[in-house]
């Protein structure tokens, strides 16, 4: 493993990327266009923070959306919605 990586994107960019991101769920050739990066590297930061995909979050609230499998089909859940 390397020791040092000079072309790392630096923290305040990746601050930047994940704050668009999840603020008005822009792809990543619109966020590129914003910052003035290539769109590949956001779409590897997008990538390495888990957010690469929009239909993973819920679009009202920003949420990661989480799904519940079962192994019987037709099995039931209790979720608490409760805050």
């Amino acid at each position: 493993r390397p020791h040092s990586m000079p072309t790392k994107t630096p923290p305040a960019v990746v601050k930047q990327i994940v704050k668009a991101r999840w603020r008005r769920r822009l792809g990543p050739v619109q966020i590129a266009g914003e910052l003035g990066i290539a769109a590949s590297t956001v779409h590897a930061v997008l990538v390495r923070c888990r957010i690469n995909r929009l239909n993973r979050i819920d679009r009202v609230t920003g949420e990661p959306i989480r799904r519940y499998e079962h192994d019987h089909p037709g099995a039931l859940i209790h979720v608490d919605v409760t805050k």
